[in-house]
């Protein structure tokens, strides 16, 4: 009897944790250096948060726009795939790094926004052609870093819209978005393996 107690008392409680965190994969939650602000549905990222998922998707779908907050460095080596627009901040100058596993895309979302202080880098590493370092058509990038490398694929961000404030398309050199194909590529058009868009510098 005291078994079944203990067996019902710890099943209502992993069933609060994923009520609480509906529609954010609970597996990230194990590393404990990761919080879910329901209010304000954001995803609080500590110093040194480190999540590993070695092949399927980490899916994220919450309904409405998703906000992750950087409180020190932290890192994803899995393929993330965010169902609803994602806002990126952070508390002071860190880094959000991302990997790919066998199965996507370093990061896929409908629409991503990088603000100030922030450097998100995406490597897609020995992945498959239709795999990017960052799928996504809407990328905006407000004073933040975005790096994003493929080392097997031909492509490292698809994408038709690329907004950029307070930050700049520093590789490729001479640049462009290539809305007909859906991706960021030189001027001649030839797919980018790496692009880098950082802040601007201040005069």
């Amino acid at each position: 009897m005291r078994k079944f107690i203990l067996f019902f008392v710890l099943m209502m409680a992993a069933t609060a944790v994923f009520a609480a965190n509906k529609g954010i994969p609970s597996e990230i939650f194990k590393d404990g250096k990761v919080k879910y602000l329901k209010s304000t549905n954001t995803l609080v990222l500590e110093d040194g948060f480190l999540f590993r998922q070695g092949k399927g998707l980490v899916v994220f779908n919450t309904g409405k726009d998703l906000h992750l907050l950087l409180k020190g460095n932290a890192e994803f080596r899995a393929s993330l795939v965010f169902e609803d627009k994602v806002v990126i901040d952070s508390e002071g100058d860190h880094k959000l790094s991302v990997t790919s596993n066998v199965s996507g895309s370093a990061v896929k979302c409908p629409a991503l926004t990088v603000n100030k202080a922030v450097q998100l880098e995406l490597l897609s590493r020995n992945s498959q052609d239709g795999m990017y370092a960052l799928d996504c058509p809407d990328i905006t990038v407000n004073g933040g870093t975005l790096i994003s490398e493929v080392t097997t694929a031909n492509t490292a961000v698809k994408t038709t819209r690329l907004n950029l404030n307070g930050s700049w398309l520093e590789k490729p050199k001479g640049g462009i978005v290539d809305a007909e194909n859906g991706r960021i590529c030189f001027g001649d058009s030839i797919p980018a393996k790496r692009v880098r868009i950082t802040p601007e510098v201040q005069k």
